[in-house]
């Protein structure tokens, strides 16, 4: 697990205090796809990056990580660096993981935001969700699909095609169910792999839950628009 911290200069370091946030990224991917978000949260927050087990820069694991599993070794992390009270951004898999993480550690989270969570349980196979993220990236910025082709081919096929069956089986819409924090969901409105549908499904699922859809949007929407997710996550923050 890599754990980065980033003030308002944008630079690498461990800030003293004020809001923060935690973005955990999805499958395949790394922090750099977060970047334009960064700079936005930036401005009033402290911004944390979680690069999971196998990917991005963290090292793979000896063995098959299920979701709790990710979901614990990320607390860890944020125990041992001393992030308590955070607000948790999780985006598509990484949604997944942010929910096995407030479910492990209920008391550090401040608020839940999940940004294109997966995986819908009405097209829970891998045929179709490669067929869903073929038709996203024909929506996505060449930019966006150049990144995370890099990305996926520096985690490489074995660890990628291993972790995916995981995150298929993976029941997000009854491990929400028990999430403490208040919980918003934020859906791209041109999004195929997470399509309107689930969202109101998954939503329904958890009482309470909050929904918001950004218009014309794809499935990395923290990229094509990083001020308006920014305004959504501040949004989310409970007041004090």
């Amino acid at each position: 697990m890599d754990l980065r911290t980033y003030d308002d200069a944008g630079t690498p370091e461990r800030p003293d205090a004020g809001s923060e946030v935690v973005l955990v990224h999805g499958i395949g991917a790394s922090e750099r796809y977060f970047g334009r978000l960064i700079r936005e949260l930036v401005h009033t927050s402290t911004v944390h990056t979680l690069e999971l087990p196998g990917f991005g820069s963290a090292p793979k694991p000896a063995r098959q990580l299920q979701m709790q599993d990710f979901g614990r070794i990320a607390v860890r992390a944020l125990e041992s660096a001393g992030i308590q009270g955070a607000q948790w951004v999780g985006h598509s898999m990484g949604c997944q993981v942010v929910v096995e993480m407030a479910l492990a550690a209920p008391g550090a989270v401040s608020s839940v935001v999940l940004l294109a969570p997966t995986i819908n349980n009405a097209e829970r196979s891998a045929p179709l969700q490669a067929l869903r993220l073929l038709q996203d990236s024909l929506g996505e910025p060449a930019a966006v699909n150049a990144m995370l082709v890099r990305d996926y081919l520096r985690a490489g096929p074995r660890w990628y095609l291993s972790t995916l069956p995981t995150m298929i089986r993976h029941p997000i819409e009854e491990r929400i169910r028990d999430v403490q924090a208040p919980v918003l969901l934020v859906r791209g409105g041109r999004d195929p792999v997470v399509r309107a549908d689930w969202v109101t499904r998954l939503a329904a699922a958890r009482p309470g839950t909050q929904t918001v859809e950004l218009p014309g949007q794809p499935h990395v929407m923290m990229y094509t628009r990083p001020v308006e997710t920014a305004a959504v996550l501040r949004s989310a923050v409970p007041a004090r």
